[in-house]
């Protein structure tokens, strides 16, 4: 009897029943559980937390009419300097065409001012269209109360991008803006900056500002100081110089028969082109923005 039970085949083992993490997915019961905790949670945070574009803070519509310069939603401008930078704004713009606009909001949340700025400034198409020749100056509120980044920026059109480039901008808001509000002169600040925009402008166009009486407070502020403009002077050289030395050295290959027959390596001739098209909006004549300008 031993022999013959010795000699069956072995008793074929039972197979583990499968736990219910490994069911369908392969995973061990753990990862499952991990799994379904994210999913979980990814589901939840989508339902709850809206999108980026439902926290942007909305544009709101151009002003309409005569006095489309200056805009004090948050009530930040007292009513003498919005009367005269809406007067000198006018004025501005009879005599070059150029649109200098003052915006005040009370609160831009998550928003960075230089997103809304930029935003703003194409959706009022400040500056008429092709010259692209606006500025604007947008304030927000709650920034420029707590001291904090955020609180005012300086958006430039293509147009006044050489009469106002970045630094000029930033010291504007560093020399006129920002010390006054220091002392707590908010309008103030407002309006010395303002003037100081305007004084560029009007220097752009080589405004006579004598014979243009509605423009004369503008002739303190319608010059740079001297030698504020070498920081930009020193950048534009010494790029001068290094592009230079780069066509110096392709040129030089290119005499020996080696590197690409171009000016420059990557590029095969030519130059550099393109151009950007204006943006439509209400009172205003249709520029645009490309991001020129400065915060604080």
């Amino acid at each position: 009897m031993a022999k013959i039970w010795a000699s069956l085949p072995p008793r074929p083992r039972r197979r583990r029943r499968p736990s219910l993490g490994t069911i369908c997915t392969g995973w061990p019961g753990d990862h499952r559980t991990l799994f379904l905790s994210f999913l979980f949670f990814t589901l939840a945070v989508t339902v709850v937390v809206p999108p980026a574009a439902a926290l942007a803070v909305d544009i709101p519509p151009p002003p309409q009419g005569p006095d489309i310069y200056v805009c004090d939603r948050a009530g930040v401008i007292k009513a003498d300097h919005a009367r005269a930078m809406s007067q000198l704004a006018a004025a501005l713009d009879r005599a070059t065409g150029a649109q200098l606009v003052v915006v005040t909001v009370e609160s831009l949340g998550d928003t960075p001012i230089e997103d809304y700025a930029l935003r703003l400034f194409r959706t009022w198409g400040i500056g008429q269209r092709g010259k692209n020749n606006g500025v604007l100056m947008l304030v927000n509120r709650e920034n420029m109360l707590a001291a904090r980044r955020g609180r005012v920026r300086i958006e430039v059109g293509y147009g006044l991008e050489g009469a106002i480039p970045d630094g000029r901008a930033g010291r504007i808001l560093d020399e006129y803006v920002l010390p006054a509000w220091e002392r707590g002169a908010y309008s103030e600040g407002v309006y010395q900056g303002f003037l100081a925009l305007a004084g560029a402008i009007a220097q752009e166009y080589g405004v006579d500002l004598e014979k243009e009486t509605a423009l004369a407070p503008l002739a303190p502020y319608a010059a740079d100081p001297p030698g504020s403009l070498w920081p930009e002077a020193l950048f534009f050289l010494l790029l001068f110089g290094f592009l230079s030395f780069l066509v110096w050295q392709a040129q030089k290959k290119q005499r020996y028969g080696h590197g690409p027959r171009g000016p420059f390596w990557g590029w095969p001739g030519g130059g550099f082109g393109g151009g950007f098209g204006g943006f439509g909006g209400g009172g205003f004549g249709g520029g645009s923005s490309g991001g020129g300008g400065a915060s604080r």
